[in-house]
């Protein structure tokens, strides 16, 4: 199970490096990272992936980075506790 603070700072970093005009109205754990969602690109990606790995002090591997695992708030999170 994920620790909520996880979440949380993961769902916070998405939503800024975003920003507000690709935000959606209603964002949550299960909210998609690319198409449908915050409409992230790939540099916003990288993004995502360079400041959650400062944040928590880890290293994701070019396995760790699947369509699957960095589809989703929650699957980012899940990705992070993993590596913990």
């Amino acid at each position: 199970m994920i620790e909520s603070s996880v979440l949380e700072r993961v769902q916070a970093l998405v939503v800024d490096i975003a920003g507000p005009d690709r935000t959606p109205p209603s964002v949550g754990p299960d909210t998609q990272l690319v198409n449908g969602g915050f409409w992230l690109d790939s540099v916003s990606m990288l993004e995502v992936i360079i400041a959650c790995e400062a944040q928590f002090g880890i290293v994701f591997s070019q396995t760790d980075l699947t369509r699957q695992s960095v589809a989703t708030v929650r699957n980012l999170a899940n990705l992070i506790e993993s590596r913990c």
